[in-house]
């Protein structure tokens, strides 16, 4: 399916999609578990920024269409200050890809699926991906050409927004 076929389809309440490399991919509703994680990312970035606001623009859950084949919803993203600046906050799907992407990985979500997405987000542009596993209580730091697995005990940062840290273990 392409991008703009994917934008045509109708809404369907209770039921979110994505495209990936041209595929439907079903997206399983989000569990109270998910839903926690993703709110003390999104605390923890918005008063980073707050106090910070030359750095950029936290958002959860907009929609992005990485490239004609691919539109996606990271469960939370940072937009570069010189990147917000030329968003149009009425327009969805957002063209390009976010500067960071936090993807929070369920336990109905495939490998196959989350790699996909992963690869989409680093090719479009991307400089950041975050894949949080709740399972495992970790996160991947995925930037061009290199990964980094961070657990429990360390601590997750980005060169992308200076100054900015938090425990991995106060996000589960």
């Amino acid at each position: 399916m392409t991008g703009a076929r994917f934008d045509a389809l109708p809404f369907e309440e209770g039921r979110r999609w994505e495209l990936i490399g041209e595929e439907l991919i079903a997206v399983s509703s989000p569990t109270p578990e998910h839903q926690i994680i993703l709110q003390r990312i999104l605390f923890a970035l918005m008063l980073h920024l707050h106090s910070n606001p030359d750095q950029g623009l936290v958002l959860t859950d907009v929609e992005f269409a990485l490239d004609e084949g691919s539109r996606v919803r990271p469960d939370v993203l940072v937009l570069s200050s010189s990147r917000a600046k030329t968003l149009d906050p009425s327009q969805v799907p957002v063209p390009g890809a976010p500067d960071l992407a936090v993807e929070i990985i369920s336990p109905s979500e495939r490998s196959a699926d989350s790699q996909a997405k992963l690869q989409t987000y680093l090719r479009a542009g991307s400089k950041e991906v975050w894949q949080v596993y709740p399972k495992s209580r970790s996160v991947v730091v995925h930037r061009s050409g290199n990964s980094t697995i961070l657990t429990s005990d360390q601590t997750l940062g980005t060169p992308l927004l200076e100054g900015f840290s938090i425990k991995v273990q106060s996000l589960f």
